[in-house]
This record gives C-alpha cells, structure tokens and sequence, in this order.
C-alpha cells in the first residue's frame, strides 16, 4: 500500500513539473508574499521591511493589472447602515454595514491621493491595523494594500497575510471612494478583532498623486466607534419633539466645573404618549471682548446632560414658577427637587442619543402621571473661558403607543470622595452593587427586560463592565467596555435583550489607568475626577430610580490608617457625607499647614471652582487626630503622601476596598427608599471563566472571503490549483 502511495505522488509530481506553470488567480488585494520575518524590529529588521514594503508597493504599481474589474463601471448596491463623519469638516465619510462574520466598508474622502483606514485600540498606528486604498490616475483602477503598523514607530508595513477583499473604486476631480470588505476576525495576529468593544477608527489622507505611494499623509486623526451597534432609529412613525434645554446660561470662566439644573413642563398632551429616542443640542458660544461668537473650532464644556422625572406634588403653583426661572446651580437648588429622581435620558461625550426598540417607550405627558421634568448639565470648563450656553436634550415622542412602559435605572459607584483611585496605578479595579435585597424588594415577580446600557466614568477609566449575579453564580455579562473611551459614551444595546429578576444583583465594575496621574483621584463631577456609573433602559417601568452603593465611612478611612479626626466621630463624618454635605459644623483646623487650600491650585492639583464636589472639600477639612504619626495632617496630604509606588500597599487598598464591605442605597422614584440603608459584605458569588479565547481555533492563515468583484473584458481567466491537480490525475487515468 506505501508502495502504491509513493509511485502515485511520483507520478503526480512528474506530470505536474512538465505542465505549464499557472500563476492561481490574483484577487485585486493579493500582492505577493512577504518572505518570514522575525517578531522583533531591530534597526535591521525595520529597515528589511521597509525595503519589502516598497519594493511590494513598486511591483503593485507598475504590473500590468487588466485583470483588475473596471471599477468605474461598478458599485455595490448595498444598504448601509451606518455613516460617520472621521473628522470634523466631513473631508473622511465612513459607511459600513456587517454580518454575524464579516464588515463591508465605504470610505469617501477628500483626495486624489492614498486614503488609509486603521482599526486600534489606542489613537495610534503603532501595532495597528491599517488598509491603504487608491484609485490609479492611469487607468482609473482601485486597489487596497493590506498593512500594520510598525511597534515601534509610525509607519504602515505590509502584511504577509491578505483579508482585505476590494469591492469597487473611483475618484472625481476631488474626491477617492473605495468599497472593501473583511472578516470580523480574520485569524491574523497582524489584524484587528472587530467586535462589541469601542474601536478607534484611524484615518489618512495622501497628496495628491500618492497612487500606490506611501508619502507622509497630509492629513490625519482618529475617532471612536463601535462598529457592530445595531441600528436603533425608528422607520416611518408619526413623531414630535420636545426641546428641553438652558436658555443663554452664562459660564464663568472662574468655574471648572458647574452643574446647573432647570425645571421644565410637559407639553399640553390630551392623552399618554410615549418617548422613543433623544439627542443633543450642544450651542456653547464662546465669549470674546463680551460678545458670544460661532466658533466650529471651539470645544463645548458641556460633559454630559440627565433629564430627571419629578415625582408628583401638589403645589402645582410653586413648580410652575420653577419652569419658568432660569434654574439653579446644583448645589444650591431647592429641596423638593431631590424628588426629580428617575432618569430618563443620559447623554454623554461623544454620543448621538439614542432610540428605544420598536416594543418599548417611556411614558409623558400628565395624563401618564409625569407633568415636570429636571434637566440636570455638568460643564467642563478646565480651560476655565467665559461661555454663553443654550444646550440640552432634544426629546422625540409618539402618540403610537408601544407595547411596553420602560424606564431608565441608574446603578454604579455613588458618586463620592469616598470613590477613590491612587495614583500610578496601570490596572485599578473599584465596583458598584446593586443589592439582592433592593431588586427583591422594587422588582415584579417575573422581574424586568433590559434593553440597553450607558457606562459612564471620567478620562482614567479604561474598562467598565455590568455584572449580572443570580444566587451565587455570575452570569454573562450584560454589558462590557473593554477599550473605554470617555470621549465616546454611546449608549450600548443587549443583544437580544436579558431577563433580569427579582433577587439578582448588579454590580458595575471599573478599571483605571491612573499612570499619568500623580496624585490619588477622588469621586466626584469634575472631569478630573472619576465616577463609575450605569444607565440601564428597562421594561416594564417600576418604582426604582437607583440602585448604588460606596464604602462605609469607618471601613474607608481605617483602610488608609486612619482611626479617628480631630473633634469628629466616624459617625458625625458619615453623616455629613449623608447629608448636603455641609461642612457649618466642622470643628476649627488647629494648624495652618492648609494654606494650599487658598489657592487656585489645591491639593488634589485642580485649578478653578469645582463646583458640586460630592466631599471633596470636606476630605481637605477634616484633621487626622490618630493614629499619632499622621497628627495634624489633613486628610487629603496624607493621602497625597502615601507610598503608592509600593505595589504591596495599593494591591491591599484594591483588594479591601473592592471585596470588603459596601453601603448599599435603593432608591424608589419618589426619593423614598426601596429598602433602607445598609451595610453588608460583597456577595459570594462563582466569577464567570471567558473561555472564548480558548475555543477559538485560529491558525493565522488567510481567511478569504466569496469574491464579489468584477473582471474586465479583457481580462485572461486562468486555472486553479485544484484544477491543475484534476487534470493530472485525468491523465493518469487515461494512460
């Protein structure tokens, strides 16, 4: 039998060697094959690859390519479903749509030149995925380059591996538009997973005349997205809208941070209707020589924007007088306001809003049991300019009812200076709970459906995931950010939803890069402070607004040393941070080591007014009596003076403070309690294994997709392997 297996592969080797040789058919991306190369990009290596790179880019130039389809006499008819603009004069449009498998792409951009896209998780091309397209001037033929980004500096390298299948190309007297596609995940250690998580999208453009050049680019960013987010706006349904915003609110360039809160009335509606979707209306008008001016270059302050319930009162005339004053500053705002507590919509940086599914709305109007609304703005004025602001949030109603009444949930970390994060720190975790006995108590029997999630946190936090815990098993994660992105919180729909009951628990972890920062971030609204937050849309509507928790004030403070204050109990502290958070009863400081405090740059390194800071001012106050060695001290500089650079310290801080004790708050949309204050240790639950990495079976090899590009007229059809190897064993046959 070995015997017959030998002579046969003789044979087959012999009639293939005298066969004309068959070059197999090129797809428009497949360029020859780099030859291997080492992982490490020495001087040597750096410069081999820039050799082959050109010297791929010279061969893909100048040899003959009838064989490319004629691509202005094709485009693809396709859907897309989304489009963003890359840059801020709309000069770089992406448009994509995808499958469960693989993304298809449309890049219109403003040059007769190369256009790259990359896909990272940083805003760089080192170790990037990158894709260079053009359209040559001679014959008018698109092509695309399939290439990485070099570790070690800014340049693109070409892959070895080719997933980048053409579609169609052209260009005008101004613009290149390319049609491609790719796998979501191609099995090459060169290219970029696509999935769930924010990517940021890289761009460049080439000047004019760079046909299968790699000059420098004339032109170049980034910008954040998620690309497999499901589309979300609603079709052809009779829709109004409500805009709720500030009108002409003056910052001043004195505060840093401000949040100001305005109290608005429903429109007159003669029956229920139902909100489906929101979006911003950023108008920030920046002041000079007193008057406010358009600038497109300017940056709005505005952070983020929550538009609150109100519960109902019956001292309509006094609500009313409220909507139709300008509102108050945060802190300062009346007490009956507290009962504005269901969140309905929560915009952040960088999102578009959002639109319920087709099955769910929330209530409005009076006739469905809400008639006053609180819009609640953080602004973010650390540049501290003077700036006119008339933003808010554009609310988009129907009288088409759906199915189900929804409503938005807020859960996380509480905001608090008791939320703290040392500095140095690569990879810090801090978590939020939502209680079993919070969920027990406010949640139907059949519980809810969760449709969707905003994650929310400052310019530190690099991951943040919402854990869902049913007894003591920890069941795939609702949502997950593993490439945060403060700059781009859009909301993040469940995927075919999650039943969430009556007893499960919530709790919304987050992770931090605090290496740029050298010293300890406290919890709190300033943008250089760090927060930790879910929005959660659910259906049907209950009476729970929030679900939070933080550490309990004693467990806090022993954590980092501390056993009592000068002239305050733990008791007195925590009822202060309990309550508006005024410090009138505060003993007198005994030293005057505080004199920091004075100026513009304070002791946690902000400049300006920091507005509603959550106790922040209080942490600055209070004066550690014991242990001895720290007498005398504020709070504040013994926390700027600890040893965080000693791993063995910050790992015990995480590690107390994560599984150790949590206050957990459960408040109903009335501001009442679900179920009262209390104090309990972190759940026992088993952590859920990720094993996908591992039932993965990539060899790093091509992963080509069906062809769907067109060949010229002209174009020679040439043979495939398997062919060639059908007609050798034919002629064996035959003889």
């Amino acid at each position: 039998m070995q015997l017959q297996i030998i002579v046969t592969l003789s044979v087959l080797l012999l009639c293939d060697a005298k066969l004309p040789r068959f070059k197999p058919h090129s797809q428009p991306n497949e360029l020859p094959s780099n030859p291997p190369h080492s992982q490490g990009l020495g001087q040597l290596q750096a410069q081999s690859k820039t050799e082959k790179t050109s010297r791929i880019i010279d061969q893909y130039r100048v040899r003959h390519r009838r064989e490319i389809f004629d691509s202005k006499s094709y485009e693809s008819s396709l859907t897309w479903a989304h489009s963003e603009r890359l840059d801020q004069n709309g000069d770089v449009i992406l448009r994509w749509v995808n499958t469960d498998s693989s993304i298809t792409f449309r890049l219109e951009a403003k040059t007769r030149g190369y256009v790259g896209l990359g896909f990272n998780s940083a805003r760089n091309m080192r170790g990037a995925d990158l894709v260079v397209a053009w359209v040559d001037d001679r014959n008018g033929n698109a092509q695309v380059l399939d290439c990485f980004g070099s570790e070690h500096e800014d340049r693109a390298i070409a892959d070895d591996v080719k997933n980048y299948e053409l579609i169609s190309g052209y260009q005008n007297d101004t613009h290149t538009t390319v049609e491609f596609r790719r796998q979501l995940d191609t099995c090459d250690k060169q290219d970029f997973v696509i999935g769930e998580d924010t990517t940021q999208i890289l761009w460049a453009l080439g000047p004019d005349g760079s046909d299968g050049q790699l000059p420098k680019h004339v032109k170049s960013g980034a910008r954040p997205l998620r690309l497999l987010q499901p589309v979300s706006k609603p079709e052809s349904i009779p829709l109004n809208h409500w805009d709720v915003r500030l009108t002409n609110l003056t910052i001043p360039h004195v505060m840093a941070t401000l949040f100001w809160c305005k109290i608005f009335k429903v429109p007159e509606l003669p029956k229920k209707h139902h909100i489906v979707g929101y979006e911003p209306l950023i108008d920030s008008r920046p002041i000079r020589n007193n008057i406010p001016v358009v600038d497109p270059t300017s940056q709005s302050p505005v952070h983020h924007m929550v538009l609150y319930e109100c519960a109902e009162d019956d001292d309509k005339h006094l609500w009313n007088t409220w909507s139709e004053g300008d509102g108050y500053f945060g802190p300062n705002r009346p007490s009956a306001w507290a009962t504005c507590a269901t969140p309905i919509a929560a915009w952040a940086i960088g999102s578009q809003g959002e639109f319920l599914p087709e099955n769910v709305g929330i209530p409005l109007g009076e006739k469905g049991g809400v008639s006053y609304y609180m819009l609640e703005v953080h602004y973010d004025n650390q540049a501290l300019h003077n700036v006119l602001d008339s933003s808010g949030i554009r609310v988009h109603y129907t009288s088409s009812l759906r199915e189900h009444d929804g409503a938005l949930l807020g859960a996380g970390i509480g905001v608090s200076a008791l939320h703290v994060i040392p500095p140095k720190q690569k990879q810090y975790r801090t978590v939020g709970i939502c209680s079993t006995e919070c969920t027990q108590e406010t949640l139907p029997e059949d519980g809810v459906n969760i449709v969707s999630v905003l994650l929310h946190a400052h310019g530190t936090a690099r991951k943040i995931s919402l854990k869902h815990i049913r007894g003591t098993q920890e069941l795939p994660r609702i949502s997950e950010e593993n490439f945060y992105d403060s700059h781009y919180q859009q909301s993040r729909m469940v995927p075919r939803g999650r039943k969430f009951m009556r007893g499960d628990t919530l709790i919304t972890e987050c992770t931090y890069d605090s290496t740029s920062r050298d010293k300890p971030i406290l919890g709190g609204y300033s943008a250089k402070q760090e927060m930790c937050l879910s929005f959660i849309l659910y259906y049907p509507r209950t009476e729970l607004a929030g679900c939070y928790s933080m550490t309990p004030v004693k467990e806090f403070f022993e954590t980092f040393g501390v056993k009592e204050f000068y002239g305050l109990n733990f008791m007195q502290v925590e009822n202060i941070f309990l309550s508006s958070g005024s410090f009138e009863n505060l003993p007198p400081q005994p030293l005057m080591e505080l004199e920091a405090q004075k100026h513009n740059v304070n002791e946690t390194g902000e400049q300006g007014m920091q507005g509603d800071d959550q106790g922040v001012g209080l942490m600055k106050e209070l004066v550690i009596w014991e242990p001895p060695e720290f007498r005398n001290k504020s709070f504040m500089a013994h926390l700027n003076e600890m040893p965080w650079a000693e791993p063995l310290l910050t790992e015990q801080i995480e590690k107390t403070l994560y599984k150790g004790m949590h206050m957990t708050f459960c408040k109903k949309r009335d501001d009442t309690w679900g179920v009262p204050i209390q104090i309990q240790s972190y759940p026992n639950y088993t952590e859920l294994i990720n094993n996908e990495t591992s039932e993965k079976s990539c060899h790093y090899k091509s992963v080509r997709l069906p062809s769907v590009t067109k060949t010229s007229a002209g174009a020679t059809n040439k043979y495939s392997w398997l062919t060639i190897l059908a007609l050798c064993i034919t002629l064996i046959v035959a003889r």
